[in-house]
């Protein structure tokens, strides 16, 4: 029998170290004859950088970043003669990577739990393919810095790195559940009891704790490092089943969030210690493979790669990999139906043509809105096995899957139909807090646009594919018509939001609607050509910006110096970026500030921290509660109402998103709305009728909201929602308005001022005494809403330029009830009762 190893060992050249050249000599699998332009191009670049430390490979969903990184890591092994670690976010990845390696006869090894590394990976024989938290965690058996001898890597190849950053941090992450460890759990709440008493919110951390509220809260800094060491031995626990993130936080604590909820007390760093891991900190070379996002700057901010280099991204130009996707949103269509009625009898008509159909949407609670039509898939234990189904066809749903955005492949027919709903949400703790806290500022509209991109990628996997998304929910479609939100997503899915735009306005009934879907489905001639030709002709490269780097890179700089001792460095890097030229959002700047008080306090700089964190609640007041409280800013006086809804207007891409914004806010001024949700509403509410507004209440100094009127008028609300109809207004009640006009005449000099009350009802007690005191009843401000709607909707339907819209606007305001010196028409007096 002829031997071929042994005729191939005696032929060996020296092994190729260029990319190219080792895939020109593997064997190809069925299906490959040869690279995308795209692959070449990227790997063709890599080779001439292949010695900076941090690369970032970006292709779109579908264009083969496997195979160009298992080259890349190939061509290391050759060159270094060093191990190689290929990470993948999740289990089911690994395999698949596993398995395309050993299609094209590359050697790898599968990382194996409970066993120790093999030879061939320790020896720079063999890569081996392991999950981000084989790597990443406390007992890692590739060495922790001060630890066990670590493992010397030539390469670490992070694959989908664009969806690892919550991997990572989870890895770092410890969670005391309230439903597992309830003693430890209330042992931990109890001992920051106090410090929310100091800062008047003891009543957030009760019904926070008690389950009343759904909020994630932080445990003031100043508190966590006075009581650093209690809470270190409460962590400790008993020893049993030590988790695998506490040897990474034991001496790290200082450098950590405490955060709240009725599910559990969390600890996770302010950023991931990843320098903790000598096998990724110190290898010569770590190559990032991403997904086309608009926004990789959380690769700086989690991973500390070097900014440089991330913003000389290596990309194509090809269009290999982008999927056909007609993304449609119904509710910006010109003509009225019930969005969500129609939607479900969409998804039941394709499933029943044997084609998958899947919602996603943001949350659990959400997910029950639709198990009318599709099975909720809950849970990993039972997303696994349905996404083998849809792609088994074992089943075409529809299914709806909560808070999805990545991590799910659905090609071809096991996902022709797919509905996002709503925008999407954090779903860990330290998510939800920064989202919250952050929210309406650059870096949250960023991390949307980059989670709404993963999350419309779900259904269509590479070029060939195809599918029809729908973009369902009020506060989603008013995100992606702004103008500012727009822009963050990538070129590929702005022309096919265009595209979808375009089609949109030629829909005129839901009969023209479902016949448009079923043209992407039936793979109709026209529709094709068009997506491709429209395709072509508007995507562009994206221009690299070194300047959108600068906050993670200061974020991240500072907390390496932070971590080593350098305070004073630390605070310095974060006040030069703060202060640049570079204007900020608010609360980005705000999130900074506290970041340097946060490290001040640490420093045992009590003064320094407390007035940098004025500084961050003066900028953002959804930050924690200062010490010491800064100076209130009051509000600017407004200028013509008509500018100022024209001014919004410019904002949109699509007009009608103003609307869902509209609708959105109006959701929220009812009785069963949340005081929380309805105050914030009521502010809104203003904003969108060309006030100035804003919430208040300041340890029950200011009014609940505050409406400025041009001309020096103001509306001074408290807000008594969720009283029943038969309960007047009390004296004790009508007493906090009289506060917040105090504190108005102290803060607002020579304006004049109405003091109102939300209420069911205009009844007052007699010892309310609330004869000069007026009530907006639930009835009225629905009628102000309803007078509010009628004028934006023919704002946002007429086609006016900008230039025009400003006076066409002032014109409609002239006739219209909620024009500012009118408004007290919606107000009646209190009657005795």
């Amino acid at each position: 029998m002829v031997d071929f190893n042994k005729l191939r060992s005696q032929s060996q050249r020296a092994v190729p170290v260029d990319p190219l050249e080792i895939f020109r000599r593997l064997p190809k699998p069925q299906g490959i004859n040869d690279l995308y332009t795209s692959q070449a191009e990227v790997l063709e670049a890599w080779f001439k950088r292949k010695d900076e430390r941090d690369t970032v490979v970006k292709l779109h969903t579908g264009g083969g970043k496997t195979l160009v990184g298992l080259l890349m890591a190939q061509s290391t092994l050759n060159e270094l003669k060093e191990p190689v670690l290929y990470l993948a976010p999740t289990t089911q990845l690994v395999k698949q990577t596993l398995e395309k390696a050993r299609s094209l006869g590359i050697t790898a090894v599968p990382y194996v739990r409970g066993q120790p590394l093999a030879d061939d990976f320790v020896n720079g024989k063999a890569m081996m393919v392991a999950s981000y938290k084989a790597l990443f965690n406390g007992f890692s058996k590739f060495g922790v810095r001060g630890g066990r001898m670590h493992v010397k890597a030539g390469a670490v190849i992070l694959d989908d790195a664009h969806v690892a950053f919550s991997v990572v941090r989870d890895s770092f992450t410890l969670e005391v559940t309230a439903k597992r460890d309830r003693e430890q759990y209330d042992a931990l709440c109890t001992l920051f009891r106090s410090a929310f008493k100091n800062m008047d919110r003891l009543g957030t951390f009760d019904d926070t704790v008690s389950g009343l509220s759904n909020v994630v809260i932080e445990v003031p800094y100043w508190a966590w490092h006075e009581q650093i060491d209690t809470a270190r031995g409460l962590l400790r626990g008993d020893g049993k089943d030590t988790p695998y993130a506490w040897p990474l936080l034991r001496d790290n604590l200082h450098l950590c969030h405490g955060l709240i909820s009725s599910e559990a007390f969390t600890v996770t760093p302010v950023l991931p210690l990843v320098n903790s891991f000598p096998t990724f900190a110190d290898a010569p070379r770590r190559i990032y493979m991403s997904a086309t996002i608009a926004d990789d700057s959380e690769i700086v901010r989690t991973f500390d790669a070097e900014p440089k280099h991330v913003n000389s991204a290596l990309t194509s130009r090809s269009l290999a990999g982008i999927s056909e996707r007609m993304i449609l949103i119904p509710s910006l269509m010109k003509f009225e139906f019930d969005t969500t009625k129609v939607t479900k009898e969409l998804l039941k008509k394709v499933a029943g043509d044997n084609l998958g159909a899947v919602v996603l949407v943001p949350s659990n609670f959400a997910a029950k809105a639709w198990e009318d039509v599709a099975e909720f898939a809950e849970g990993s234990d039972k997303v696994d096995p349905m996404v083998e189904e849809l792609q088994a066809r074992a089943t075409s749903g529809p299914v709806v899957f909560a808070s999805r955005y990545d991590g799910i492949d659905l090609p071809g027919d096991s996902c022709r139909l797919l509905v996002m709903e709503g925008l999407p949400a954090g779903t860990s703790d330290y998510e939800q807090l920064r989202a919250a806290t952050l929210y309406g500022g650059a870096t949250i509209s960023r991390m949307l646009a980059q989670r709404i991109e993963q999350g419309i990628g779900r259904g269509a996997r590479g070029a060939g594919d195809h599918c029809v998304v729908l973009l369902a929910g009020s506060d989603l479609a008013g995100w992606i018509a702004k103008d500012a939100n727009f822009k963050l997503l990538t070129s590929a899915t702005r022309a096919q939001l265009d595209m979808g735009s375009t089609v949109s306005k030629e829909v005129k009934d839901v009969n023209d609607l479902a016949n448009t879907i079923a043209m992407s489905i039936r793979r109709d001639a026209g529709w094709v050509e068009y997506h491709a030709a429209t395709l072509a002709e508007n995507v562009k490269q994206e221009a690299p910006d070194p300047k959108r780097f600068d906050v993670a890179a200061a974020e991240r700089k500072a907390f390496n110096n932070w971590a080593d001792g350098y305070y004073n460095k630390a605070i310095a890097k974060l006040d030069q970026v703060v202060s640049s030229k570079e204007a900020l959002d608010d609360q980005t700047r705000g999130w900074l500030l506290q970041l340097a008080g946060r490290i001040a306090s640490n420093w045992g700089q009590n003064e320094r921290s407390d007035e940098l964190q004025r500084s961050a609640f003066g900028a953002n007041r959804n930050l924690m509660r200062p010490r010491v409280m800064p100076p209130y800013r009051a509000l600017p006086m407004p200028g013509t109402q008509g500018a100022a809804i024209a001014y919004q207007l410019r904002g949109y891409r699509m007009r009608r998103g103003l609307l869902q914004r509209f609708e959105q806010v109006a959701s929220r001024l009812n009785a069963n709305a949340s005081a929380n949700q309805f105050e914030q509403a009521l502010a809104d509410l203003g904003e969108l009728i060309g006030l100035s507004a804003e919430r208040h209440d300041d340890g029950g100094e200011g009014p609940d909201v505050l409406w400025l009127l041009p001309n020096k008028i103001a509306l001074i609300l408290e807000a008594k929602s969720r009283k029943l109809d038969k309960n007047p207004l009390t004296k004790e009640e009508h007493g906090q308005l009289l506060v917040a006009q105090q504190w108005f005449e102290k803060n607002y000099d020579g304006y004049t001022s109405l003091r109102v009350v939300v209420h069911p009802t205009n009844k007052a007690t007699p010892a309310a005494a609330a004869h000069e005191s007026y009530a907006l009843t639930l009835d009225r401000l629905t009628a102000m809403v309803a007078d509010a709607r009628t004028l934006l909707t023919e704002l946002c339907e007429s086609q006016l330029t900008d230039i025009e819209l400003e006076g066409q606007c002032q014109q409609l305001i002239e006739r219209s009830s909620i024009r500012a010196d009118r408004l007290s028409g919606y107000l009646a007096a209190f009657v005795e009762g």
